[in-house]
């Protein structure tokens, strides 16, 4: 790989807030070119592109190593505590059921592109000729990861973006974890897909003064804080423990 300068940091960075504003606006660009769902075009469009780039350095068919590994187990287990955190969120749901499609096929493109460039595109950048990480980089990873989240600000309000982007870099720290370990990128979709899947549904259903609760709960809740804790120390131990820090 190509020297770590701080242009990389910067570009990446900057690239990741970019993204995140791309996708704030989306809504209202929708609205102006009047093309429906155009987020989840634009997730599309932002996969396939990932995906030539990965063919043209021929790692491609790395994305669907899967090598068994008791980690997997934790594809279950997250997912199901962050079910319990939400359930114990004070919540008022109705149901919407015409937006189950739609909200399955974005959560669905979500998982895939983000994992796509903050784990694959990501790790290609910053890890070392050994196929090592320093800590500070995993880190940056996830912070890069949740700082496309800072303009649900203007729709979710400061509390639930800033409980939001806390919860998200604990997630890039365990996704990446996850991606290194398996060598494979479909296990951190998966283990993604789960995780927002069950996010997604509480919001499905929960009124609209409910939404942002529902997605991300309190982080004063003490489940949502030990949760946290917990994706992050996974995280590291797997990495620690597997060698994969220099």
């Amino acid at each position: 790989m190509d020297e770590i300068t701080p242009t990389t940091y910067i570009t990446y960075f900057v690239s990741a807030l970019l993204l995140g504003l791309l996708f704030f606006a989306t809504g209202n660009i929708s609205e102006a070119l009047q093309i429906d769902s155009l987020d989840i075009i634009i997730k599309i469009l932002i996969i396939i592109a990932i995906c030539i780039y990965a063919a043209r350095r021929d790692e491609f068919n790395s994305f669907f190593n899967i090598d068994f590994s008791p980690v997997y187990l934790l594809i279950i287990v997250i997912p199901v505590i962050f079910s319990f955190i939400l359930q114990n969120c004070p919540l008022d749901f109705e149901p919407y059921p015409s937006f189950v499609i739609t909200t399955v096929v974005g959560t669905i493109t979500t998982a895939i592109w983000e994992e796509l460039y903050f784990r694959y595109v990501g790790c290609s950048l910053f890890s070392d000729e050994n196929g090592k990480y320093k800590w500070y980089n995993v880190i940056f990873l996830a912070v890069a990861f949740s700082i496309g989240h800072i303009f649900n600000l203007f729709f979710n309000g400061a509390t639930a973006t800033f409980n939001q982007i806390f919860f998200t870099i604990g997630l890039g720290i365990f996704l990446l974890a996850l991606y290194i370990h398996t060598r494979s990128i479909i296990v951190p979709i998966i283990a993604h897909f789960c995780i927002n899947s069950v996010a997604d549904y509480f919001t499905l259903y929960a009124t609209e003064e409910a939404q942002a609760m529902a997605y991300i709960g309190d982080f004063f809740n003490q489940f949502l804080a030990v949760y946290i804790i917990v994706l992050i120390v996974l995280g590291f131990i797997i990495l620690k423990r597997h060698d994969y820090l220099g």
